[in-house]
């Protein structure tokens, strides 16, 4: 008579995933278009003693790229990875996008 095995499963099915590192990246572009920003607004300050006229353009660049940023990583939150790793990246990007839209204010006031 033979003998019926029942079938193993595999163990990892059920198991979260990492966050896919373009979430990661989309979390440090943001973080590092601020440094960008902030270095050239220090760099201009220290040269020239004020801020040149160029500047407005550029920020409205990176908060583009933020926006950007922001959005994929509100959508990396409908995926089945942890949730720690999808929090992080999304408060890296809503941080980013805090200081950009701030930016972008006290330039409209000025």
């Amino acid at each position: 008579m033979a003998r019926i095995y029942k079938h193993r499963r595999n163990s990892n099915g059920n198991q979260l995933k990492a966050l896919p590192i373009e979430a990661m990246y989309a979390a440090g572009v943001s973080i590092f278009s601020l440094l960008l920003y902030g270095g050239l607004i220090a760099g201009s300050i220290y040269l020239a003693g004020e801020t040149p006229k160029w500047l407005g353009g550029t920020g409205t660049l990176g908060f583009c790229i933020a926006l950007g940023a922001f959005i994929f990583n509100i959508r990396q939150m409908k995926t089945k990875t942890e949730i720690k790793y999808r929090l992080i990246c999304l408060g890296i990007s809503t941080f980013a996008m805090i200081i950009w839209t701030a930016t972008i204010v006290l330039g409209m006031v000025n």
